[in-house]
């Protein structure tokens, strides 16, 4: 008997959700990619889970399999993100991403969104602190605007990646940028939200 369509794209969401939260794959389409291929799915199958589906497959898989241990690494997360965020408190920083979700695993990194007059100005405060990074640019839509390349600082804090994506002090910072899994503004979360988060983990 013939899997269906809504029977495949729940399997390819779970290997998707699998090789993403187990072997730290952070690009959703590679992601359902390899997970149709090694399913045996056509990459072109209208069962191709969307990337919503596979963000609910994650929160499944660590409610089913690392509910005892998840929570706190997810906590361990939030806490060096809510450190970050103090340390940098003069650039605006929001918190977003698996840790803001409470999907972190090992191979998470914490993201925070910066408002700086430069990446310039972020650089040589780390360098003042004597705090090691590495540079990147990172591709980001604002609204409907084309998507640009934005300044992204990598640095490690008690073992975990924390990622400083850089933008200019404008009117696009007011909005938060669109998320490339859901397609609409990315969630994102001030010191005192996160302060809150980090009290309920």
């Amino acid at each position: 008997m013939r899997n269906t369509n809504e029977e495949l794209r729940a399997m390819v969401a779970d290997e998707a959700a699998r090789l993403i939260y187990e072997e730290g794959i952070r690009d959703y389409r590679i992601a359902k990619l390899r997970a149709a291929e090694q399913l045996g799915v056509s990459a072109h199958n209208p069962a191709q889970p969307t990337n919503e589906q596979i963000e609910t497959a994650i929160h499944q898989r660590i409610r089913l399999f690392d509910a005892d241990t998840q929570p706190l690494l997810l906590r361990h997360h939030r806490q060096v993100a809510l450190e970050a965020m103090e340390f940098l408190q003069a650039y605006n920083p929001y918190l977003t991403g698996a840790a803001l979700e409470g999907t972190s695993s090992e191979y998470s990194a914490v993201t925070l969104l910066l408002a700086a007059d430069s990446a310039e100005e972020v650089m040589f405060y780390l360098e003042d602190h004597k705090i090691p990074f590495q540079t990147f640019d990172r591709k980001v839509r604002f609204g409907s605007k084309k998507p640009e390349y934005f300044p992204l600082l990598r640095f490690y804090v008690d073992g975990v990646e924390v990622e400083l994506m850089i933008f200019p002090y404008d009117d696009r910072f007011a909005n938060a940028p669109i998320s490339p899994i859901t397609g609409k503004g990315m969630k994102r979360a001030d010191r005192k939200k996160v302060a809150s988060l980090v009290d309920q983990t």
